[in-house]
């Protein structure tokens, strides 16, 4: 992590779910976003880690990024804010054909359970598994909704053997393009927990059945308007040189 960025500023992520779509194959979507969009990103200051994920539940969008950011309003300037008028000829043509690009910008929220590799833990170094959950609640339970995850949920994950980390994270802005109108959100959930694991057994852990299974989690549940979970695998990570 680097140390001459102060950390007054709003910490976050920029997360973007994609589709290549019926029209872009999967070979041309990697080979763009491997070998050309992340690259440009790796450069700005303001950039952590860079990621990106591949989904093993079979659902759609099938693809994320992520980014660690430092400050989540670097996202709305230079550098980063100048790369679209910069763009390639490759990128403009994939991204008029491709079926989705779901950008959300969300702020970090402090989480009490620290990593599993405790204060050494590299952002850089992520997963390599793992369950992006996407909640939303009215606004009169986010005080119980927020001590639930605060106060049991997280604790009661980190004890079972594959838990690595949990972020929280509450959604700032973003924005969905892309040919494809069923795959874009018609609201975006305001809370995402990201839940990292060693491999996918973990749902068949006894602590994770036993984090899932509490009254308070039933509770939570049931007055929840959106709790949406996905799965996802590590696709490729970089660094910056």
């Amino acid at each position: 992590m680097r140390t001459d960025i102060k950390h007054t500023m709003p910490e976050g992520i920029l997360l973007v779910f994609s589709e290549p779509g019926s029209v872009v194959t999967e070979e041309e979507y990697n080979d763009w976003y491997d070998n050309e969009h992340v690259p440009l990103r790796i450069p700005i200051p303001a950039f952590q880690s860079w990621s990106r994920w591949t989904a093993l539940d079979g659902q759609k969008p099938a693809y994320f990024a992520l980014y660690d950011v430092a400050d989540i309003d670097a996202v709305n300037q230079p550098p980063y804010s100048l790369l679209p008028e910069t763009r390639s000829d490759r990128e403009k043509d994939i991204l008029s054909r491709i079926g989705l690009i779901d950008r959300r910008v969300y702020e970090k929220v402090d989480v009490s359970v620290r990593p599993r590799q405790g204060d050494a833990y590299d952002v850089r170094s992520p997963g390599p598994f793992v369950s992006p959950v996407l909640i939303d609640v009215p606004p009169e339970f986010e005080e119980d909704f927020n001590k639930w995850y605060n106060e049991e949920h997280t604790e009661l994950l980190s004890k079972a053997p594959q838990w690595v980390r949990t972020t929280r994270y509450v959604f700032r802005e973003g924005g969905a393009s892309g040919i494809d109108e069923s795959l874009k959100p018609k609201k975006v959930p305001k809370y995402l927990a990201l839940h990292e694991w060693t491999d996918p057994s973990f749902v068949d852990a006894e602590e994770f059945k036993a984090a899932v299974a509490t009254p308070w989690m039933k509770k939570v549940t049931e007055y929840a308007t959106v709790f949406d979970r996905r799965f996802f695998k590590l696709h490729r990570s970089w660094a910056r040189e």
